[in-house]
């Protein structure tokens, strides 16, 4: 009988200019959280994705929010 292993994750982003591919990151994991967004004038349209563990995709959602908040005044 084999073990019942959690998912890996693989997530792979690429920057498409003109006509040029680059790829930015390739990245394994055991959770992740995706967002792709277009900005239009005032309309954004986004695309979300997640996959793994809530408590772990918690744990992401905070490591975003603190990298990427302006700091707090005193």
């Amino acid at each position: 009988m084999t073990a019942n292993r959690q998912p890996r994750y693989r997530v792979t982003v690429h920057e498409l200019h003109d006509g040029k591919t680059t790829e930015v990151i390739d990245a394994y994991g055991s959770a992740f959280i995706t967002a792709v967004a277009t900005l239009d004038d005032d309309l954004m349209e986004v695309h979300f994705g997640e996959g793994g563990p809530g408590t772990l995709q918690r744990h992401i959602v905070a490591a975003i929010t603190a990298e990427h908040s302006p700091p707090r005044r005193r």
